[in-house]
């Protein structure tokens, strides 16, 4: 049977690169921590570091093994948090990610559950969908408000649709774009932009692209930013128009003024929550994620 403290062993000395730094890391002595990771080799019958002057390097097992126990570990941290919340009587804190389009909808649904069950607490994280796929991945985080398509392909991870959103121009209100009612991407063509992208995969960036590219039209692209507020900012400052997604709601921008751009309209992406499977049976999730639930169903 695995046990958990020379897992954490392990764990720390990969990341540390020797045992005297992960002992000095974990304020314990060299010799118990030494002995875990001949237990874990013992037990399995396999060499988990490659030992040396400058210091230790995990083999392929040690590398397979480092990943498994992250993992391990961060379950037994989120199964110790969730039974304590038991005996609290459901106090806790939920983990929410969220990109900057669902920042809305999160706070609606803090002020429901404000009512519902005012002992919660919640933590916020915000940041484009691959990081935040990241983090539910490892567990770092309860659920995530994310565009489509997701990067990974984890069977775990159950989706919740919320809103369909919309491609908007964002201009000044002086600007000439700001005359017209709907913009083409001939016309936009014309203007520098500044357009979100994602971190990493593969999403709204070069979808916007491909319909310029398909249109026979070179865009002049200024910059690309995955933060919406430098987005903005660009665009207060005259540098450029920013072209980014936006639910049909979402109005206020500060002076600013967005304009339709129809062409666009086919590659706008969904809004959707994400979260694994168990998060249904534990009652402070399945609470938050019904809220959601009952938001996006009467949108």
């Amino acid at each position: 049977m695995i046990k958990l403290k020379p897992l954490s062993y392990f764990k720390a000395v990969v990341y540390h690169g020797s045992v005297s730094a992960a002992a000095e890391a974990l304020f314990v002595a060299q010799p118990p921590l030494s002995r875990g990771l001949h237990l874990l080799e013992e037990q399995w019958g396999v060499k988990l570091f490659e030992r040396s002057s400058r210091g230790m390097t995990p083999t392929e097992a040690g590398n397979y093994l480092y990943g498994r126990a992250a993992d391990i570990l961060q379950m037994a941290q989120d199964i110790d948090e969730e039974m304590h919340a038991f005996g609290d009587g459901e106090r806790g804190v939920v983990r929410i990610g969220t990109v900057s389009m669902g920042i809305p909808r999160v706070t609606r649904m803090m002020k429901v559950m404000g009512k519902r069950s005012p002992q919660l607490s919640f933590s916020l994280q915000q940041g484009d969908t691959g990081y935040l796929e990241e983090l539910l991945a490892h567990r770092r985080i309860d659920m995530a408000l994310v565009h489509l398509p997701l990067t990974g392909q984890d069977g775990d991870i159950q989706m919740l649709p919320l809103a369909r959103s919309c491609f908007r121009a964002l201009c000044l209100p002086d600007s000439p774009l700001a005359a017209l009612d709907i913009l083409t991407l001939r016309q936009l063509a014309d203007w520098p932009l500044v357009l979100m992208r994602r971190k990493s995969g593969f999403g709204v960036y070069e979808n916007v692209l491909q319909s310029f590219n398909k249109g026979g039209l070179s865009p002049q692209l200024l910059a690309d930013s995955s933060d919406v507020p430098m987005i903005k900012s660009l665009v207060e400052q005259g540098l450029a128009v920013g072209l980014l997604l936006m639910l049909e709601n979402e109005q206020d921008w500060g002076g600013l003024v967005s304009r339709q751009v129809p062409e666009l309209e086919n590659v706008a992406d969904d809004l959707v929550l994400i979260y694994r499977a168990q998060a249904k049976h534990r009652s402070t999730l399945n609470s938050v994620i019904t809220a959601f639930t009952e938001e996006a169903r009467s949108a």
